[in-house]
């Protein structure tokens, strides 16, 4: 069979999603972090920053990588060639202008009063919102039309295995945009600052839910034998998926403002939420990634169609080129277990009506900043240098120093959330310290980022081919 030419991988993604992460999402939860946590004044634009921040780190920091590595990564699981490379290097402009423009408009709004200024920048708020919904449409089209374009066979047996979880993103990215849209054109309509404050929770969650939850499970499934040297998914992979996907809908159905089942929302909402938790907490066993129960495997390290293919004898996948960029990995998926004991603990209370043990919002940290953050940090720095055909990453200490930073940070943003308030009674320095540690926890997730980004930046411009 003739080797199928693809797409080199379009580094702009990344480039990006950094931008977006340091000078917007990170930035400004240094900002928010540091008033909340030392009690300053929080000023009149600290709502509309909160959503910022949110969206931000949403699309621009974890949304900009999944595009840039699916696009690479699906066409060569798939054996078919993306319909359009020509819109590889634009898409991430594209979808970068609208960031920019939700960025830099929308933290203007709460300090203007009414008028022409007002208007100008409301409109060209809810134009973001249509320039990120038409990125995304031209992803998904590209993700479409190589899915559909790929033949049958057992070779593609890999493909067929996480399927269900690149659906789910896929649905997922649809909704999330969508909504955005329709609500930042809503907030220009009523001459507000802040979208609905409900609806805005719903596109969170079904951003966490159906994009980033599920494509780093399907993304782990098929990388994590290549790179960690874990076994092969043996289990039943798809029927996870589906499972997976019933509790989130249950889970959803009392989020979104509509009524759908009236007193029994109650009960559907927190079963999805204990059955959900359960199946993160089933794939991360399954994965093997903390408890390494089974014997390794190399099987695929040698696969021609793995994205990172290099000849048997050269750089092996767990070689000390890369530094230690496991241990991002085993720290995301340890937040990741904590994550899920937490909606455990929600959902197995809120069956007996006792409700939010733990806040919503310490959960999403959880997933967003100590989950997704340190997979991000942990696959990217050993996947983009094979991308651009190198074979080293630039400063091992550069990666130790993300590790810290990023994990330190998430420690200081979730933890005085989840100690109870009763020790705080029992020691003067528990609560200035739990303050001082949620106030530089914004600030320390920056600096990991900036550390990864220059990581990032001298291996794919200085370190030797």
């Amino acid at each position: 069979m003739a080797r199928v030419e693809q797409a080199e991988f379009a580094l702009g993604y990344v480039w990006v999603a950094l931008v977006v992460a340091i000078f917007g999402g990170f930035a400004l939860a240094g900002h928010l972090a540091f008033l909340i946590g030392f009690n300053r004044p929080l000023g009149v634009g600290f709502a509309s920053f909160i959503q910022i921040h949110g969206h931000l780190q949403l699309v621009g920091w974890t949304g900009l990588f999944i595009v840039g590595i699916s696009l690479h990564f699906i066409p060569r699981l798939s054996s078919v060639p993306i319909a359009h490379p020509d819109w590889l290097p634009r898409l991430p402009w594209l979808i970068g202008l609208g960031l920019l423009l939700r960025y830099m408009c929308h933290s203007v709004l709460p300090y203007l009063n009414d008028g022409y200024l007002f208007l100008i920048l409301s409109w060209l708020t809810a134009l973001s919102g249509f320039f990120e919904l038409y990125g995304v449409l031209i992803y998904l089209s590209l993700i479409v039309s190589t899915i559909f374009g790929m033949a049958t066979g057992a070779r593609l047996r890999p493909l067929l295995q996480v399927r269900p979880y690149i659906g789910m993103m896929m649905i997922g990215f649809l909704l999330y945009s969508t909504i955005h849209a329709v609500l930042l054109l809503q907030m220009v309509r009523r001459g507000d600052v802040v979208v609905s404050q409900t609806w805005n929770e719903v596109t969170i969650h079904i951003f966490i839910g159906l994009v980033l939850l599920p494509v780093a499970f399907g993304l782990s499934i098929r990388m994590f034998p290549l790179y960690l040297r874990l076994p092969t998914a043996e289990w039943r992979v798809r029927w996870v998926a589906y499972v997976y996907l019933i509790a989130f809908l249950c889970q959803t159905a009392e989020i979104v403002p509509i009524n759908l089942f009236s007193q029994l929302s109650g009960y559907v909402f927190s079963l999805g939420m204990s059955m959900k938790a359960i199946a993160i907490l089933y794939v991360v066993w399954k994965l093997d990634v903390l408890t390494h129960r089974q014997e390794r495997s190399i099987a695929h390290e040698d696969s021609p169609s793995s994205p990172d293919h290099r000849p048997r004898g050269r750089i092996r996948p767990d070689s000390n080129e890369f530094g230690r960029f496991k241990w991002h990995i085993y720290a995301a998926y340890g937040w990741l277990a904590l994550g899920a004991f937490t909606e455990l603990l929600n959902g197995g209370l809120g069956i007996f009506r006792v409700r939010f043990a733990v806040a919503t919002d310490v959960t999403q940290h959880i997933y967003l900043l100590g989950f997704i953050s340190n997979l991000i940090m942990g696959m990217a720095i050993r996947m983009v240098p094979g991308f651009v055909k190198k074979r080293r990453v630039a400063s091992a200490k550069l990666i130790d120093a993300s590790f810290w930073l990023i994990n330190i940070a998430t420690v200081g943003r979730v933890i005085p959330s989840l100690v109870p308030s009763a020790l705080f009674d029992a020691g003067e320095l528990i609560e200035p310290l739990s303050q001082a540690a949620f106030g530089l926890s914004g600030t320390l997730g920056l600096l990991a980022t900036i550390c990864f980004a220059i990581n990032l930046w001298r291996t794919t411009h200085n370190a030797p081919v």
